[in-house]
């Protein structure tokens, strides 16, 4: 009874262990005059890594220069392992950019299954679910609950941009 007891607890140990999706994934974000943001997910567990370069507003949460973490809800973590596992990163290319001067950058990193891949973007002609993945993490970013820490994360997805001017000048005439 104790060997069919034992052999029962092992099965359910292994069928109840998940693999996880992905080694690592991290995205940025800049949209020239709104925020410039890196995020980290934990392949763990539901937990972010935040780091807010700089915000348009100072004023309100997410301050400027800032490291945060926080925690996807049931839901979030559910959508999130959705586009994990039905983004075909695989078949993107590295690059997508045109020409221009504003307008949102943004870069996705992802190791899985030996895949090691940086996807940058600046671009208004890609791949939907690649828009839908940076739409979703962006829009889910701004739900979010920070708690600032001190901890310093690394971002392989971080594009270094200019930030813009703090303040603008208007002349009378």
């Amino acid at each position: 009874m104790k060997k069919i007891i034992s052999i029962l607890s092992l099965l359910f140990l292994l069928v109840s262990c998940k693999k996880q999706d992905y080694d690592e994934f991290d995205f940025s974000f800049n949209n020239t005059f709104e925020t410039d943001f890196s995020i980290k997910f934990n392949p763990n567990n539901d937990s972010v890594f935040i780091r807010q370069n700089w915000s348009s507003d100072d004023s309100k949460h997410p301050l400027s220069e800032t490291n945060y973490i926080s925690q996807l809800n049931k839901q979030q973590k559910k959508e999130f392992d959705s586009f994990i596992n039905n983004t075909n990163f695989k078949s993107f290319d590295t690059l997508y950019f045109e020409k221009y001067s504003d307008g949102e950058y943004f870069s996705f990193f992802i190791k899985k299954d030996g895949l090691h891949k940086n996807i940058k973007v600046h671009s208004h002609h890609l791949p939907k679910s690649l828009v839908n993945f940076a739409d979703w993490i962006y829009k889910t970013k701004k739900t979010l609950k920070l708690i600032d820490t001190q901890r310093e994360f690394e971002f392989k997805s971080k594009i270094p941009v200019i930030k813009p001017p703090n303040s603008f000048i208007f002349y009378e005439q």
